[in-house]
C-alpha cells in the first residue's frame, strides 16, 4: 500500500509540466485518495493525500526531499522543475506549491474538486 500511495503522489508531482494528468487518475487511484468516497477529489482530500505522501517520501524526516529520495519517482528534469530555488532539495513549501499549482490547473471549472 505504501508503495502504491507514493506512486500515485509522484505520478501527480511528476506531472509538474502537465497538470492534466491529475484529472486523469484511474478509478482505483481516485478511490485511494477520495476519503469520503463521493467520486470526487476535493482540494482538502488532495492536500491531505499530498501531505501524507510527502511524509512517506521524506525518508530521513528532515523536512525536504533530496534527489536520492525522489529518484525512484522523478527524473532529474522533473526534480529541478519542482526545486524552485535550485538548492538540490525539494522543500515542503516547494512541494506544496507544485501540488497546489497542479490541482488548480487540473480543476478546469474552478469548483474546487476533480472528478
Amino acid at each position: 500500500m505504501k508503495r502504491d500511495t507514493l506512486l500515485i503522489a509522484l505520478m501527480i508531482l511528476a506531472s509538474a509540466a502537465n497538470a492534466d494528468t491529475v484529472a486523469e487518475l484511474n478509478e482505483s487511484e481516485l478511490k485511494a485518495i477520495d476519503a469520503n468516497n463521493d467520486g470526487f477529489l476535493s482540494k482538502d482530500e488532495f492536500n491531505a493525500f499530498s501531505d501524507y505522501a510527502f511524509q512517506e517520501m521524506d525518508e530521513d524526516k528532515n523536512g525536504s526531499l533530496g534527489l536520492e529520495e525522489a529518484k525512484p519517482f522523478l527524473d532529474i528534469k522533473q526534480f529541478q522543475s519542482v526545486d524552485r530555488n535550485g538548492d538540490s532539495f525539494i522543500s515542503r513549501a516547494e512541494y506544496k506549491a507544485q501540488m497546489s499549482a497542479d490541482f488548480e490547473a487540473a480543476d478546469k471549472d474552478g469548483n474546487g474538486q476533480l472528478d
